[in-house]
């Protein structure tokens, strides 16, 4: 008879705190996690839903009125005002998504309990980020997007880069996110890529090529993974902001 020799744990656990997921998952699945994630709590409960702040603070103007699981309404805008947006944006400094600061601090709970045995010495930390398609398509209004995808990319690749700078190579593995991605290949008509011109070909290229780009991001000794998923907001509690 086969027997599992180990688990994948894709992202989201709901329960209170970053220690009290890797508690749980470590004594539910003793010896059997290559490598673990922090459970994204808090404000991260709802997937990308926490970035709607980076946006909707500095350019509220390109912020769509997300509904779970629905198309969106789209907004008349003139070139001005596209490019007004953008430089709003663009004025209120480098973008923070906030994703390097919730691992460097979730690695810091990671390895006090993995000293303490609670995890296994070889167990690595899982970073989670998702590519921008997952946060630009159900927050940010159509005629934005693509001006906004080279600015969110980039926020993304920095904190990317400070995560890998402060976890040590040999204890962090990255995940990176496929949900509105993976839509986008399969040609779910929810939400409408800002690329590709409606040819399908040429949106998987362009997925191909986002998905390399940010894949090139991960040092050498890092771990790398990519987790595709439709990825739908079913959730009961919608979180606000203000």
């Amino acid at each position: 008879m086969a027997r599992v020799k180990g688990c994948l744990l894709v992202g989201s656990v709901p329960l209170p705190d970053t220690e009290a997921v890797l508690r749980q998952c470590s004594a539910g699945m003793p010896h059997r996690l290559k490598r673990i994630p922090d459970g994204e709590t808090g404000t991260r409960n709802w997937f990308t839903y926490h970035q709607l702040p980076v946006f909707s603070q500095a350019s509220p103007t390109m912020i769509t009125q997300h509904v779970l699981n629905a198309q969106l309404a789209q907004g008349e805008y003139t070139r001005q005002q596209i490019d007004e947006g953008v430089e709003k944006l663009k004025q209120a400094g480098p973008l923070k998504t906030g994703y390097d600061d919730a691992a460097i601090e979730s690695y810091g709970v990671f390895k006090t309990l993995r000293e303490e045995g609670v995890m296994d010495k070889g167990t690595r930390f899982q970073a989670s980020l998702p590519t921008t398609p997952n946060v630009l398509a159900p927050f940010i209004q159509d005629a934005f997007q693509p001006q906004v995808e080279p600015i969110y990319e980039e926020a993304l690749f920095r904190a990317m880069r400070r995560i890998q700078d402060t976890i040590p190579h040999r204890d962090l593995a990255i995940q990176i996110d496929l949900a509105v991605d993976t839509m986008y290949w399969e040609g779910v008509d929810m939400y409408k890529p800002w690329f590709g011109g409606g040819d399908m070909d040429k949106s998987r290229d362009y997925i191909v090529d986002y998905i390399v780009r940010m894949v090139s991001q991960v040092d050498n000794g890092v771990e790398v993974g990519l987790h595709n998923c439709y990825g739908k907001f079913c959730v009961f509690t919608r979180p606000t902001y203000e």
